[in-house]
């Protein structure tokens, strides 16, 4: 899935809000090795019943039958009973006296009296014990007679038990589609027998055997707060029926207890019936329901689901865990008036993640209602959570894979005809691409990409039926900017990843979610980079993830990409994993590890294709755990088998990587300073870092050494590898330097995760050499972000960090590589974040107006060095003239001369609104912005557009202008659109993050509308109040992250406690951090800038 969509810029620069939460900077998508084991050495999974407190007390049969061996070695006791056989109750039993042992007719009669007198005694207080204790545990196991069953009727899990294994599901659907819009089901789960209880990926075949094999008198699985379960039936193995002796309910957990009207063994259960119903509502969640208008302000529905990561058990009753896999069959039949379904023409369909059976549409006719029946043909064995289905008004563009052997189609609604051809022709040249890279052909017969009107994340990946927010697949070619295109294409690419990595095979549990998503986001700039090799995709990477991940796992409450198994039982829990540390982090942890495996090949465009050593592990991979589920040490044990590299051990290496959380700060030191005979000599070390400052590293703890891949350049050299391992360099990571000026460049190409600093003095000379473009793009943009960074943690002062943006803001054009795929976009990305963010540090400081007027100068100074305004005017600003990094470029430095007010670049942003749809779509969003801030009635036009607008890309552009105004009124006008229905459920938080992120005034005076409608807001978001659900956070986070003061702190404080079920604690912390941070860089530094801005006035 990728990440929660956030309208944050859209022209791929950072947000420059000065609210470092961590988060992507650019259109935003949006989806370890502790491990709980159940007793066995290196199991990773959890044992159904003594992990959570279900001990076999009394269960010692094993030692029983070797005590009864022993005796049968002294005497046949058999033999003997006959002789003095006595009648017990009329029944016939051995006297006691017989069950003694061999030793006791040897004691002297007198002790054997004594011994007779005293043990019956002791034998009834132990018989009345163990009857207590008998009578205790009954009760306590839900009254299950003999210590033989094992009763889950008093399950209070998050996670399942493992005594049921579902092998297949029948689910049949009714969908009313016309007021109340109500859903009326039926699904048949059918277990697997005793002898199919085996997970080839993981080790939890020992327990489910084990738990197969016990009686037990209830039956635990999830079903949504928002169904109403019907009736309940089981059928047994041997064609018996059973009913249900009563039911359960644990809404936290989302969990339906069924009672058996006995005790029954799970191997004896063929399969559970229940039907259900609940109304089809706009949820976004499970099952649910668009509205949406054309262009003839028509208002139509279209229904689809989104389960990931817990709600298939919203749309029907399932085991809704990752590691229950199963094969789905579904019915579904749709009920529209007549009239509808007999129209002309009629888009109207049903989509499932396989094709229809064939002959398995049907339709008759009830009255005045259109009964529509849709079969389709069964799935592969797959998670809940990849099931889909989707219905309504759709046209497709469709073509094939591989002479059609795969039928690939690109729907949307019918006003989106011809929005469709972008994301197919990507499909069908990635699609391919994958299978070559993977060796594992795509297992299904078709693959549909469907565009959602209402859709919470930017696509979901669904196997054979993948669905997307509509800006993140559909691509107009009059109003999509290059970066919308390069994001739809992105997400094609990494939904396609998913196709392998999560759906064929899927992480055993959602504390190894980066498998899937780190993964993924890794691979998707291979795909970019078949679909559209002249986007550089591989050059963007540094700016638009590592960069993301850097900031969001600087935070001390981060977490592992590992997380620990008991820290991601709940939905909100799992709800949290979804984020900059699963997702940036982990493709940024993996580029790493396949960069060092290939010998560094692979960071070139050339070789992302190559089946490189790490490639082919990847492959190793599949191939063993295909259909099923694995852990993430099953992933590196597979690197590891085929790295082919001496004294490499794949999980020894990425261990620190994926246990623990943060990353080293790599610092570059004297060993020997410049002198008469030489030029220096300059080593490296490692210390532990975080945004609130570096801690100290020590070869005694292992927590606080990295395995630390690096590549350095040099003013002559280039890509010197080495390993630190260690606290500090030996002499295979020193440098050597060949002149005066030479100098160091650590982490060239920021192929590693980690930061680097610098003596002052090769700071200067780093400066230096950013100005005259000697360092590249990418590099100048990781020494700013470093830089910023290392501000932050006090570890570097904040005139260092201006001289190093202003030398950026005159890197001399004619040294900047032109006419390929290389601009200085990914230079500007960081300058425009260190001014941005600065200015918004600064906005109380007494210099703020003469530091903004300093940058106005130095962007207005590019501009012209660009010559953008008068190309611009040349066509009109119709097109910009370019490759597609430069034209990246242009709408990035347009847009911050209309922040900063720069003449040229304003006066033609006012001009171009009145031929707004006809402006080049990398700088229309600057010209509405600058038109929705330039008062009412700019407003209101801007606002105008948006309620008419129909593409996806259009109105994101406009509702961001809407979020970007700064003066009282204005900003009043917009925060009381949010709980209209002009602005869309699923654009309520980043609406609102955007106004929070435009002034501080926009701050204050969101977080006082976040406070008063915070309740308001969650049903609107959620759709309902029954969900537990942790989107708004992020809200929350976006809003309160740029506040400096200890007031706003304890505000927030309060916020928490009282909201604290829907907002993770890990969020809080994270606010909590940043309030404190922001505060302690304006006490440090606020004095600082305005002096440096002074000195270096033009």
């Amino acid at each position: 899935m990728s990440k929660d969509v956030e309208l944050n810029e859209v022209n791929g620069h950072k947000n420059g809000s000065g609210n470092d939460d961590g988060e992507r900077r650019y259109s935003e998508g949006g989806e370890y090795v502790t491990v709980f084991t159940s007793g066995k050495e290196g199991a990773g999974h959890y044992n159904g019943s003594h992990a959570f407190g279900m001990d076999h007390e009394g269960d010692d049969t094993e030692y029983i039958l070797d005590d009864q061996d022993e005796d049968l070695g002294l005497l046949d006791w058999d033999q003997y009973a006959r002789i003095r056989r006595k009648r017990c109750c009329g029944l016939e039993c051995p006297d006691l006296a017989t069950l003694a042992p061999l030793w006791w007719y040897k004691l002297p009669k007198t002790r054997r009296r004594q011994f007779s007198v005293i043990l019956p005694s002791l034998a009834f207080v132990l018989l009345l014990a163990i009857i207590v204790s008998f009578t205790f545990s009954s009760k306590k196991e839900g009254g299950a007679a003999g210590s033989g069953v094992d009763s889950l009727c008093d399950w209070d899990s998050y996670v399942l038990p493992t005594h049921f294994k579902p092998l297949h599901y029948d689910v049949d659907i009714q969908v009313e589609w016309k007021d109340p819009y109500k859903v009326d089901g039926k699904v048949e789960v059918y277990f697997a027998p005793e002898n199919e209880y085996i997970d080839k990926g993981t080790e939890r075949m020992e327990t489910a055997v084990e738990d197969s094999n016990k009686l037990t008198r209830c039956l635990v699985l999830h079903a949504g707060a928002n169904l109403d379960v019907g009736a309940i039936g089981f059928v047994m193995t041997d064609g018996g029926k059973m009913g249900e002796k009563r039911r359960r309910y644990n809404e936290e957990k989302e969990q339906l207890v069924i009672e058996f009207e006995k005790p029954i063994s799970p191997s004896q259960l063929h399969h559970v019936t229940l039907t259900y119903s609940y109304p089809l509502v706009e949820s976004m969640r499970g099952f649910y329901r668009s509205n949406y208008k054309d262009s003839k302000n028509v208002t139509h529905m279209l229904a689809s689901t989104q389960m990931e990561a817990a709600d298939a058990r919203r749309a029907f009753p399932c085991f809704d865990q990752p590691n229950m896999k199963a094969d789905f069959d579904f019915t579904i039949r749709v009920l529209r008036p007549k009239a509808s379904a007999t129209r002309d023409p009629d888009d109207f369909q049903v989509l499932f993640n396989t094709p229809l059976r064939e002959g398995g549409y049907s339709r008759r006719y009830d009255g005045d209602v259109s009964v529509d029946e849709y079969v389709f043909e069964p799935t592969p064995t797959m998670s809940t959570y990849l099931v889909a289905f989707v219905m309504g008004d759709l046209v497709q563009l469709t073509d094939y894979v591989d002479n059609g052997r795969v039928t690939v189609s690109v729907w949307g609604t019918p006003e989106h005809a011809d929005d469709l051809s972008d994301a197919l022709n990507s499909c069908v040249k990635i699609l391919p691409a994958y299978e070559k890279l993977f060796g594992i052909p795509f297992p299904l017969k078709k693959l549909d990409l469907v565009a959602i009107p209402s859709f919470e994340a930017g696509a979901m990946e669904n196997w054979g039926l993948i669905t997307y927010r509509e800006s993140s697949l559909l691509v107009n070619k009059d109003d999509a900017s290059d970066f919308d295109i390069l994001w739809a294409t992105t997400t094609v690419a990494h939904e396609l990843a998913h196709m392998w990595f999560g759906n064929l095979v899927t992480m055993d549990w959602w504390n190894d979610l980066f498998l899937n998503e780190g993964f993924a986001e890794y691979i998707q700039y291979i795909g970019v980079s078949v679909a559209k090799p002249e986007y550089g995709a591989d050059e963007l990477f540094p700016v638009l993830t590592l960069q993301n991940a850097l900031v969001a796992d600087s935070y001390d409450s981060s977490h592992p990409l590992h997380v620990p198994y008991e820290e991601t039982l709940s939905s909100i829990e799992i709800d949290g994993l979804f984020d900059g540390i699963t997702y940036d982090k982990g493709a940024s942890v993996i580029r790493m590890l396949r960069s060092y495996m290939s010998g560094g090949k692979s960071m070139s465009s050339d070789h992302l294709l190559d089946r490189d050593p790490f490639i082919r592990g990847v492959s190793t991979y599949l191939n063993e755990y295909k259909y099923h589920n694995a852990n993430s040490s099953q992933f590196w044990h597979a690197l590891d088998k085929n790295a082919n590299i001496d004294d490499f051990d794949v999980l020894k290496s990425i261990k620190s990587w994926i246990s623990r959380p943060n990353y080293p700060l790599v610092r570059v030191s004297w060993k020997e300073k410049p002198d008469g005979n030489n030029y220096g000599t300059l080593g490296l070390s490692q210390v532990p870092f975080q945004k609130t400052g570096v801690q100290s590293c020590s070869s005694a703890d292992p927590n606080s050494v990295w395995w630390v891949p690096f590549a350095y350049n040099t003013k002559d050299k280039s890509g010197v590898v080495g390993v630190l391992d260690e606290c500090t360099s030996n002499g295979n990571s020193e440098v050597v330097l060949q002149s005066q000026d030479d100098f160091v460049l650590v982490n060239a190409g920021q192929s590693g995760f980690y930061r680097v600093n610098y003596p002052q003095d090769m700071w200067k000379r780093l400066e230096d050499n950013i100005a005259t473009g000697k360092i590249s793009s990418v590099d100048t943009s990781m020494l700013l972000d470093d830089a910023y960074a290392l501000v932050e943690a006090r570890e570097l002062s904040v005139s260092t960090l201006l001289d190093l943006a202003y030398a950026g803001s005159k890197r001399k054009y004619a040294n900047i590589v032109s006419g390929g795929s290389t601009s200085d976009y990914q230079a500007w990305f960081d300058i425009g974040y260190v001014f941005n963010a600065i200015e918004a540090k600064m906005e109380s400081s007494s210099c703020h107006d003469t530091y903004k007027s300093f940058v106005e100068a130095a962007v207005t100074k590019a501009i012209e060095d660009y010559n953008i305004v008068e190309s611009l005017t040349r066509t009109n600003a119709e097109s910009i003239e370019g490759d597609f990094q430069y034209r990246l470029l242009v709408g990035s430095l347009f847009s911050l001369g209309v922040h900063y007010g720069s003449s040229g670049v304003e006066q033609l942003a006012k001009s171009s609104f009145s031929n707004a749809a006809n402006v080049d779509a990398n700088i229309r969003f600057s010209v509405y912005k600058a038109r929705a801030r330039s008062g009412s009635e700019g407003y209101g036009e801007v606002l105008e557009k948006y309620n008419t607008a129909i593409d996806a890309d259009e109105k994101e552009k406009l509702l961001l202008a809407l979020g970007s105004v700064q003066s009282a009124d204005l900003i009043t006008r917009s925060l009381d659109l949010a709980m209209t229905p002009v602005v869309a459920s699923m654009d309520v938080r980043s609406f609102v993050a955007r106004i929070a992120g435009s002034s501080q005034l926009g701050r204050e005076m969101s977080w006082t509308y976040l406070q008063n409608n915070f309740d308001a807001l969650y049903e609107k978001v959620n759709g309902g109040t029954d969900v537990s659900s942790s989107r708004l956070a992020k809200l929350v986070s976006r809003v309160c992250s740029g506040f400096s003061s200890d007031e706003r702190l304890a505000q927030v404080k309060t916020f928490y406690e009282k909201y604290k079920k829907w907002i993770p604690v890990k969020t809080f912390h994270k606010i909590e951090e940043n309030i404190r941070t922001n505060k302690m860089w304006l006490e440090r530094n606020e004095k600082e800038v305005c002096t440096w801005e002074k000195e270096n006035r033009p």
